[in-house]
């Protein structure tokens, strides 16, 4: 900001660089928030460049349009300035500056049907899900890659959170725990709160349940990033010191660390093992959340049915879109909020106007009747094992747990991580999945539909539901149904009872 401030007196200019800092410290904006009120200023200086923060400054700028979209943070900046300096700004142009109405240069994406700025329909987000568990089976995706869309999809974090997050923040929680939760737990480092005193992981913690399935992708993913560091720095790595690590970075990220903590601050970087400088940045994990990993698009999203184009995804719009399902089913605003990350209410009460709820639920009911039933359940029946396609790998047995015993249901006719899990409830839907005939397929159809009722509860603030599996569990319903169908058919062609 030098040639902005260059025609400032230089006591003023002391006093504005000042007042900066301790606006900043003040904690009350995260930083990106600080950085753009810096911009704002510092383009509006060199547009109109002045001695002084006086009317005729204040009348040249409330003409800009990004000016007058971001006057409240603005105006605070300069009250929270006249406050520590009278001599920071004149009595008339603060005055302006308080009467000046903020200038919306685009509509709430929230309350837009645009569909490619608002939420995602369930259709579209069924098909986003889908897509990413085929393309990591596929080899297409990396597991971090897969981990930071599945995990932004089903807990619509911020980029900033995930960015954040390290080996530690995963963890198998016991009877007593802090989090008030039992089984795999996921800390996610606040992002919003108030008075945080500096940005990297100085906040409240945000607890929430991890399913098995994120859980066992976790664990391969601590694994790769223990030895992408240990192949980097040339050493190994106790497993204290991998808690320390991110669970989210890159070789070069890890090699500029290195470089920036040796050469600039004369630390010992095994020491620091702990530094923000090690994890992947939080632009970063937004190209990846919009499938652009590298910057550019190398793998196009599913089709969308309502444009025909694909998906436009954006960390931003898959929060839109949990939200809203989560306020469709009946979540009160002050669960939704604390869901959320949100430290006030305000900014929800888009989600729970939703006029077209009425024509979503006629239909959702008519759904089930026009869904073409062959697309449900995509496997191959087998009568025996030894008809599976892996049938001498018994990693590829699909077991269904309950009352403490695991019963055969079928087979993945190829090696694949959603087969390491001992719920098979999503391999109904999956094209390698080769259930067995004689299999207990309808003791699987009544624990999804009890577990349908408990995701139909409403929801409550430590509660034991877990919100990570698909809220709707309506598909799958209808694939372990016509699973059964057809399991039916085939015994009366054999004969069998």
């Amino acid at each position: 900001m030098t040639d902005a401030l260059a025609m400032l007196d230089p006591t003023l200019k002391e006093s504005f660089k000042q007042a900066c800092l301790d606006f900043a410290a003040k904690g009350d904006y995260v930083p990106d928030v600080f950085i753009q009120l810096a911009q704002l200023i510092n383009g509006s200086l060199r547009r109109f460049p002045a001695s002084a923060f006086n009317t005729t400054w204040v009348a040249q700028n409330m003409k800009v349009p990004s000016i007058t979209s971001k006057i409240g943070i603005i105006r605070r900046f300069f009250v929270f300035w006249k406050e520590r300096d009278p001599q920071a700004i004149s009595n008339d142009a603060l005055q302006l500056l308080a009467k000046t109405k903020v200038y919306n240069t685009k509509s709430r994406n929230v309350l837009s049907d645009d569909p490619e700025k608002s939420w995602l329909s369930d259709d579209e987000y069924e098909a986003l899900l889908t897509s990413v568990w085929r393309s990591y089976e596929d080899g297409v995706f990396s597991t971090g890659r897969t981990l930071i869309l599945l995990l932004t999809m089903q807990y619509a974090r911020r980029p900033i959170q995930l960015a954040h997050l390290k080996i530690k923040d995963f963890r198998i929680a016991s009877p007593g725990d802090s989090s008030g939760l039992n089984g795999p737990v996921i800390s996610f480092p606040g992002a919003k709160d108030l008075g945080a005193a500096t940005e990297f992981r100085d906040s409240r913690v945000e607890h929430h349940p991890l399913p098995i399935h994120l859980w066992n992708l976790f664990k391969i993913q601590r694994n790769e990033i223990r030895l992408l560091f240990e192949f980097q720095l040339g050493i190994r790595l106790s497993d204290s010191e991998v808690e320390k690590l991110p669970i989210f970075t890159r070789a070069g990220r890890i090699e500029t660390a290195v470089s920036i903590l040796t050469g600039h601050f004369g630390v010992d970087w095994h020491n620091n093992l702990d530094n923000k400088l090690f994890h992947m940045t939080s632009d970063r994990i937004s190209q990846t959340v919009a499938w652009r990993p590298n910057g550019r698009r190398d793998i196009d999203p599913p089709l969308s049915h309502r444009t025909g184009r694909p998906i436009v995804v954006s960390a931003t719009r898959l929060r839109h879109t949990r939200a809203r399902q989560l306020a469709r089913k009946g979540v009160a605003i002050h669960v939704l909020s604390y869901w959320m990350g949100h430290t006030n209410e305000e900014s929800l009460k888009a989600y729970y106007n939703d006029p077209d709820e009425d024509a979503r639920k006629l239909n959702e009911k008519m759904a089930p009747a026009l869904m073409p039933l062959a697309m449900a359940f995509a496997g191959n029946l087998i009568e025996s094992e030894d008809q599976a396609s892996r049938s001498n790998d018994p990693s590829s047995r699909l077991e269904f747990a309950k009352a403490g015993k695991l019963t055969n249901v079928g087979h993945c006719g190829k090696h694949s991580f959603c087969a390491t899990t001992s719920v098979p409830i999503p391999c109904y839907r999956c094209r390698h999945f080769e259930p067995l005939v004689t299999a207990p397929h309808r003791e699987v159809l009544m624990a999804l539909k009890i577990r349908q009722e408990e995701e139909n509860q409403a929801l409550r603030i430590g509660g034991a539901r877990n919100l990570l599996v698909p809220i709707d569990l309506s598909a799958d319903i209808l694939a372990v149904q016509n699973c059964i169908n057809r399991c039916n058919a085939r015994k009366l062609e054999l004969g069998i009872a």
